[in-house]
């Protein structure tokens, strides 16, 4: 994406922007701040009670089938995963607006009461609405936001565990209620070793070599 003057092409530098919502907001940078920092990688994912369909292991000419709902239902994970820690705060919602935005993150807040938060999130309109400008300016102090570059989903650590979390909760699997789907998911992030998290951030422990 450069050109061949070594200047940055216009599609590059779109790239490279703060997006609008920081440019409207114009906080004061985060140097002047004297708390201790986290950072913190934040996104959604879909609860859907439909099953994802995808591979499966079958005896060669039987037919593959999987049942589905009458009527699918939805709801949100959210979810802020730290870096390098792998520590994080996962709740379900009924809908995903600036409302749960707020709420997600002022729960985040309270549970870091006396450290200033980096939250990378990306360019959704329910991320970057301006119904959230007057909550970020009262939380300058306590909340900042990290832009993403447009269509970057892999630079966010999180979109490896709703990866990982979509391939092993339902896949291809019914469950009875979406009740249980809900608990299953809740299980399944309890029930993950704590060093599979940091290994989705591609930290690994050291080895001893001899």
């Amino acid at each position: 994406m450069f050109a061949k003057t070594g200047q940055l092409t216009s599609e590059a530098t779109q790239l490279l922007v703060p997006d609008t919502q920081l440019q409207r907001l114009g906080l004061p940078p985060p140097e002047e701040s004297q708390k201790e920092a986290r950072l913190f990688f934040f996104d959604e994912a879909n609860v859907s009670w439909c099953p994802k369909t995808g591979r499966v292991y079958r005896e060669q000419g039987s037919e593959y089938k999987v049942n589905t709902p009458g009527k699918n239902q939805r709801k949100y994970l959210m979810g802020s995963l730290e870096y390098p820690s792998g520590d994080g705060l996962y709740e379900i919602y009924a809908n995903k607006t600036h409302l749960q935005m707020k709420t997600h993150w002022q729960n985040l807040m309270d549970m870091f009461p006396d450290e200033l938060l980096f939250i990378v999130r990306d360019n959704a309109s329910s991320h970057t609405t301006a119904k959230l400008d007057d909550f970020l300016t009262d939380h300058k102090d306590r909340l900042r936001l990290v832009p993403m570059p447009t269509y970057s989903p892999h630079l966010n650590l999180i979109e490896r565990l709703w990866h990982l979390m979509r391939d092993q909760i339902n896949r291809s699997y019914f469950f009875e209620s979406f009740t249980e789907l809900c608990e299953a998911v809740i299980g399944w992030l309890d029930r993950l070793p704590f060093p599979r998290f940091r290994s989705l951030m591609g930290i690994h422990e050291p080895t001893n070599s001899t």
